[in-house]
């Protein structure tokens, strides 16, 4: 027994639960630099290193490193367009930015160490992190919105249009308004807590897992669900930003005008067919 469990037999075991948000690794003044932005630069220097990589000898004919990076590039722009159409490929560089951050800080956090030694700690399970990449994203396709369709873009906010047909009509517009302008800020929260929770999660589950189950190898399955979900989360909040550029730049005018050019055009024709004449008669 004192092979097995050289310091002494105890269950439930101890769990050194990781911390739910970075740790200061240097201070000055009222700022500090922690252990989530120290690691935030590592999956900054693996990314831009495999680019790096990828492209310093590029072929016509891609091989090795290149090809796996085109394949990703390429799938990801097919995604993008898929999604958002032709016109959504302008997006790509913020959508595959943010998909391929997110996915490998999550994997990071399977990472023996990550999350158990002060000086790493996985970027996606501090909620500071998460929430500027939301609130960057939201100052974005805001600013898109208001660059693609100008003022107007606000009245899906503050839209005194229904006046015209009454102060009931008028004020439950405005309130719709008011409503669509809270889910828009709510977004910021959802995105930050959707992947903090998970990843946090996750990081807790192996943790219980492999102290429960004496052996840490036979967390593996648990491992490989993590490594999916990690996988997922990323995909998730890099498509709802790509969602929100797609719906911040459309608009019901072209609709509503298209719709009167079709009625337009169908009257006339009535008019002009002999034989409606005829039967009216």
């Amino acid at each position: 027994m004192d092979v097995l469990f050289p310091y002494g037999f105890r269950y439930p075991p101890e769990f050194h639960i990781p911390t739910l948000t970075g740790e200061p690794i240097l201070r000055a003044g009222p700022f500090s630099y922690t252990n989530a932005h120290f690691t935030m630069l590592l999956v900054m220097v693996i990314l831009g290193g495999l680019a790096f990589l990828a492209t310093r000898n590029m072929r016509e004919q891609p091989r090795g490193l290149q090809n796996v990076v085109e394949l990703l590039v390429q799938g990801l722009q097919d995604f993008v367009v898929s999604i958002g159409g032709p016109n959504a490929r302008k997006y790509l560089p913020l959508f595959g930015t943010l998909f391929l951050f997110i996915v490998v800080s999550n994997w990071l956090s399977v990472v023996p160490l990550v999350g158990q030694v002060e000086l790493l700690h996985s970027p996606t399970a501090d909620y500071h992190i998460n929430f500027a990449m939301a609130v960057l994203a939201f100052v974005a396709y805001q600013t898109e919105g208001f660059r693609t369709l100008g003022l107007p873009y606000a009245k899906r906010w503050f839209n005194v249009s229904g006046f015209k047909d009454g102060p009931f009509i008028g004020s439950i517009i405005i309130l719709v308004g008011l409503i669509e302008l809270f889910s828009e800020l709510f977004r910021m929260v959802t995105l930050t807590l959707r992947l903090w929770g998970n990843v946090l999660g996750g990081e807790i589950m192996l943790v219980v897992m492999a102290g429960l189950l004496f052996v840490p190898g036979l967390a593996l399955p648990f491992v490989g669900l993590e490594v999916f979900i990690g996988l997922v989360q990323g995909l998730v909040f890099a498509l709802l930003v790509l969602m929100y550029f797609v719906l911040a730049i459309e608009t019901h005018e072209h609709e509503d005008e298209h719709a009167e050019k079709l009625e337009g055009d169908r009257v006339p024709s009535l008019q002009q067919h002999p034989d409606v004449h005829h039967r009216a008669a």
